[in-house]
């Protein structure tokens, strides 16, 4: 009896333990994001990781403008948010000339590359009855 229930829980560890397999989730590089957003890194890590952000100062409004986020001025914060492995959260602040912030979230292709257009909102969730 004892045998069988060792055997038994065995099985059952194996079982948990084996996984599906996953797509790798595709790599965000620092570089490449603040390059195609037109702004300077600061230094720190080379990817951004998922639930990681990174912190950029707007180089080129022009850049930025292609991705939906306008009316930003040479030297705002770019604060860019891995929120699942295939979107990121780009948010744009700015003190002065006046106070002002612009958010889009991106899709992200799995080579790494940004979508033109911004991704479509989630649905706020149903409250409960």
């Amino acid at each position: 009896m004892t045998r069988k229930v060792i055997l038994l829980g065995a099985a059952f560890l194996g079982m948990l333990a084996v996984r599906p397999a996953r797509a790798q989730d595709p790599i965000v590089s620092v570089k490449e994001v603040s390059a195609r957003l037109g702004a300077h890194p600061l230094p720190r890590e080379d990817e951004i990781a998922l639930g990681g952000s990174a912190t950029m100062s707007l180089v080129d409004t022009a850049k930025i403008k292609q991705y939906g986020i306008k009316g930003m001025h040479e030297g705002a914060r770019v604060t860019v948010t891995r929120i699942a492995p295939d979107r990121i959260r780009i948010e744009c602040d700015e003190m002065e000339p006046v106070p002002a912030k612009s958010a889009v979230t991106l899709r992200v292709a799995n080579d790494g590359t940004l979508s033109p257009a911004p991704a479509p909102e989630r649905p706020a969730p149903k409250p409960p009855l």
